[in-house]
């Protein structure tokens, strides 16, 4: 069977009933296009039995994990589609917005293409087109962005010695890396409800390294 264009994973553990309006939103997108991934972290709470009950539509495995971005690089180690997306339990995709990018996605190898979410707790749209010295500032909202897999083939996995801000070390490093191309696409992507572990927790090791990340990026 040809692969999907695209593997959507979310990461979850002991999300609750949010969980389901998150399904719900990527199993509403025309199925030819994605496989659907989630992994949880052993959860206890119950949201374990509401994904399980959709066991025939996705890929499930559920397991202790060191945090979200081990998670995250479970996934991708899991997916087969072209385009790796992320999105967080309790957010949800803007209905039918995988057709409608589908054609804007570049077929070539490494690609990182980026739109918008809507963060429902402020209210507001986020955040636009990015350069070096915007993302140096803040990072682009992880369910806006769709990385083509061989991306990671070149820039290693998210490192987990990051617990909150691995995805911005990440795409700093993307940015700053010319063989990537880097595609801005004005779609609202998804919808962000907020409150995430970067609002909540702070980031010690990315906080420190900070200085030394920048070095690397901006040779």
């Amino acid at each position: 069977m040809e692969p999907k264009l695209l593997s959507i994973v979310t990461p979850a553990f002991n999300s609750g009933p949010k969980i389901e309006k998150t399904i719900g939103s990527v199993l509403s997108q025309n199925k030819g296009l994605f496989e659907f991934i989630i992994v949880d972290g052993a959860s206890t709470d119950g949201s374990l039995d509401i994904i399980e009950a959709y066991a025939d539509r996705i890929k499930l495995i559920s397991e202790k994990d060191e945090g979200v971005y081990d998670a995250m690089n479970k996934g991708i180690e899991m997916s087969t589609g072209k385009y790796l997306y992320f999105l967080g339990a309790g957010d949800s995709l803007k209905e039918g917005i995988l057709s409608r990018v589908e054609s804007l996605l570049p077929r070539g190898e490494l690609a990182l293409v980026y739109g918008n979410v809507y963060m429902v707790d402020r209210g507001v749209t986020y955040d636009g087109e990015f350069d070096r010295t915007k993302l140096k500032k803040h990072n682009i909202c992880q369910q806006a962005m769709f990385y083509e897999r061989t991306v990671f083939d070149v820039m290693g996995a998210f490192e987990t010695r990051f617990n909150v801000l691995a995805d911005h070390a990440f795409n700093l490093k993307c940015f700053w890396n010319d063989r990537i191309q880097k595609k801005y696409i004005a779609y609202v992507i998804a919808n962000y409800e907020g409150g995430g572990m970067s609002e909540r927790e702070s980031d010690v090791n990315f906080s420190r390294d900070y200085a030394e990340l920048m070095g690397l990026v901006g040779r």
